[in-house]
């Protein structure tokens, strides 16, 4: 029989947020590096056949996965940075709203 897992930690911890944002970052730049060696293999079959649409038409799409490859890593950053300064603007408004609840009767209180 098996058993559902539950992480001890959220699933939204900054470490596993990182760690997954580490394996896309990875995975990017290898994708970005087989379209590259797809570009340059039909880029070889041009220059050997001028004519072969279809090949230069293959370098046009592994130029496009290269780009996309880019631009998921570049979106993946933003992404990132605009997540840590929202909690850090939430550490923030924490820290405020604990001294706004204080009153005097709370220092009376701790003497």
């Amino acid at each position: 029989m098996t058993t559902t897992y539950h992480p001890r930690k959220s699933y939204f911890s900054p470490n596993r947020i990182q760690l997954t944002g580490k394996e896309v970052l990875r995975d990017c730049a290898e994708d970005r590096v087989r379209a590259l060696e797809v570009f340059e293999y039909f880029k070889s079959k041009v220059d050997s056949d001028p004519m072969d649409d279809k090949s230069k038409s293959e370098m046009i799409k592994a130029l496009q996965l290269s780009m996309d490859a880019n631009d998921k890593k570049v979106k993946l950053l933003d992404m990132m940075t605009k997540l840590s300064i929202q909690q850090d603007k939430d550490k923030a408004a924490k820290g405020k709203e604990g001294l706004e609840n204080l009153s005097f009767d709370d220092f009376k209180a701790n003497k």
